[in-house]
């Protein structure tokens, strides 16, 4: 007699189960994988568009300073601010004809440099700490997270490297004075996902650091 033998529908189930298993566990990775590639290139595209300003200051970029004519502005700026659901990072031209230490986008606006840079404010938070050296605070508090009407302007002058910063808080414009001004791009919704971005005072130079007891 010839035995035929086939699958039990227990058998079939507990197949089916362990696909269903591995499958999951593979999505679940590659998600996590896209929020990190995803993450991670707006961070390097926050640092880059801030690296901007700095760079058309070295190369001392002319720009339209109005009326056809074209020459060096006042200063060459980064500003960043709340825009409806996006922080946007723009880089711009800071003329002598508007108002001085920030990024006129009303009736006369200054010249935009490139493209600017935004990101879902619903999705990161970026964060402007208090300014203290991280050597000495460990745990700055935090200034500012760009919730509103929130705004910091950084300034590089023509010919010189170190820059002016000014946080506009919705009423008052102060001058930040400390070495280092510090932001904290963070995932909204993990922790893990943290990068610090430093801009030297002295210097200008914008640098990426994992934390910031690296200024040690």
């Amino acid at each position: 007699m010839i035995s035929k033998k086939g699958f039990t529908l227990f058998e079939i189930l507990i197949v089916i189960t362990i696909m269903a298993v591995l499958s999951m566990a593979a999505f679940t990775s590659t998600t996590k994988t896209q929020k990190q590639f995803v993450f991670i290139n707006n961070s390097k595209e926050l640092l880059m568009k801030i690296r901007e300003a700095r760079l058309y200051n070295v190369t001392q970029k002319s720009v339209e300073l109005g009326g056809g004519e074209k020459g060096l502005p006042r200063a060459y700026g980064i500003n960043i601010k709340r825009v409806g659901g996006n922080i946007v990072t723009t880089t711009f031209a800071d003329l002598a004809t508007g108002t001085p230490n920030q990024f006129d986008d009303g009736a006369n606006p200054d010249p935009v440099i490139g493209v600017p840079f935004s990101f879902d404010a619903n999705k990161y938070i970026l964060t402007l700490m208090d300014g203290i050296p991280p050597t000495v605070n460990p745990t700055p508090v935090v200034k500012s997270t760009f919730a509103t009407s929130e705004s910091l302007t950084v300034l590089y002058q023509p010919g010189e490297l170190n820059v002016g910063a000014f946080y506009y808080d919705g009423t008052n414009t102060t001058m930040i004075t400390v070495p280092h001004i510090y932001l904290e791009f963070k995932d909204l919704n993990n922790d893990e996902l943290k990068k610090n971005i430093i801009i030297f005072s002295q210097s200008g130079i914008a640098e990426e650091i994992q934390t910031p007891s690296e200024l040690n």
